[in-house]
């Protein structure tokens, strides 16, 4: 059969896909539809196994994993939805793309197919180019999706290993591990900036590539197009738009660029409001004394970023507040606390929420982590404590039960670099 002409999306900043590095597992029922997808699929390069039950389907999915799933949802005793949410139910194939093929075009099947895991879906009778675009879009995010994961996952477990190493080194020259962590922190944001540029430039673009070419491609059809093709196109185009979204969210929350492009208070005052809209959560935010300053070494700048950014995160997930006080100043130091000069940054956050036990959070921190159980908020207050020590600062804790938590922070304008 002679090969079609390949109509893959692609960027400037990604390939064309190799179709012939992918499994697809086709499960359905039905010999005809078997053999078109077959027929077609084949002659693009991918490699094809088929199922005609779902739990022939599991079977094969367990004994080699394919690279994405076509699944049917009327199939012959287990149907599809049932087949897709015992896929999504097990460790080792949770991740594995479905696309239901489905004649079902309700409403409800479709949202309970999405309920299920289903990435997306594609209406019998199939149009081999929508079926062959969608394809093209999930495996493509897929392989995004694992190379941030392992991305991430090497990035965890390289923080882990360094801040393992530094803290065996406390008790022996404390100077040196501040110096040490320092180092260490920044190069943690600048692979949180080199990630964020690369979701928003590289995945940002391609799926911007993608959504200019579904609208193309819904232009091009216009009318001549059926009502089923353009509400494909259309809920195609959402998805993106989502995704995308998504991505640029995911960015942001790496490492923001107006942090370095504006510094520490435009950067805080945006956070704020975008904390306040998403948390539902009253935030008095006031500035003092940076007017007639100049601006923060980098490092302190990122410091008290990540510090303030912890503890309206863990009010937002532990404290059940309603308002939030965070006031943030400078002026002359009142300490002997190790500084270049005669400045030092202050910052008080209060919230009116549940409080609770410092001492006993913060006891039972260490072990619930060494052990990998969930703690409260006592991981999040240690990481806060821990980074404004080692920048020369101090850190104190106010809170009881039903009586709300204040955290009050000194660091010394120069900050240990």
């Amino acid at each position: 059969m002679k090969r079609p002409e390949q109509t893959i999306l692609s960027t400037p900043t990604s390939s064309t896909i190799d179709y012939t590095r992918y499994n697809i597992l086709l499960v359905d029922d039905t010999p005809n539809n078997l053999d078109v997808l077959i027929d077609f699929l084949q002659a693009y390069g991918f490699g094809l196994r088929v199922a005609r039950t779902g739990e022939t389907a599991i079977q094969r999915v367990l004994y080699d994993a394919p690279d994405i799933i076509l699944l049917d949802v009327l199939l012959p005793g287990m149907d599809g939805f049932e087949t897709c949410r015992q896929l999504k139910a097990n460790s080792v194939t949770t991740d594995i793309p479905v696309l239901f093929m489905t004649s079902l075009a309700n409403a409800e099947d479709k949202v309970r197919g999405f309920e299920v895991g289903a990435v997306d879906y594609v209406t019998k009778p199939l149009q081999q180019a929508e079926v062959l675009a969608r394809i093209t879009t999930h495996l493509r995010q897929h392989n995004l999706t694992q190379n941030l994961q392992a991305q991430n996952q090497q990035l965890i477990h390289s923080n882990q290993v360094e801040k393992e190493r530094l803290l065996e080194a406390v008790d022996q020259q404390r100077t040196q591990l501040r110096l040490l962590a320092g180092r260490l922190t920044d190069v943690q944001e600048r692979e949180r900036e080199r990630l964020s540029r690369e979701l928003h430039d590289e995945m940002g673009q391609a799926l911007t590539a993608i959504r200019i070419n579904l609208a193309s491609i819904e232009k091009e059809l216009a009318s001549a197009a059926s009502p089923r093709i353009r509400e494909c196109l259309t809920e195609a185009s959402q998805l993106t738009d989502d995704t995308l979204e998504q991505i640029r969210e995911l960015s942001l929350d790496l490492r923001p660029p107006i942090l370095d492009d504006l510094g520490l208070i435009p950067t805080l005052r945006w956070y704020v409001g975008r904390f306040a809209k998403r948390m539902n959560i009253q935030v008095d935010f006031q500035v003092s004394g940076f007017e007639q300053q100049p601006r923060l070494p980098r490092h302190l700048e990122t410091a008290l970023y990540r510090v303030l950014q912890e503890a309206l995160t863990n009010i937002a997930r532990h404290a059940a507040a309603s308002q939030v006080q965070l006031h943030l100043s400078i002026g002359s130091a009142t300490s002997q606390m190790p500084k270049t000069n005669s400045l030092e940054v202050y910052a008080n956050i209060t919230d009116n929420g549940c409080g609770f036990e410092p001492e006993m959070a913060l006891s039972t921190t260490k072990s619930k982590i060494e052990s990998n159980v969930e703690t409260m908020n006592g991981a999040g207050l240690l990481g806060m404590r821990e980074r404004v020590t080692l920048l020369g600062g101090t850190w104190q804790l106010y809170s009881e039960p039903n009586a709300g938590t204040q955290i009050q922070i000194r660091l010394p304008f120069g900050g240990l670099s």
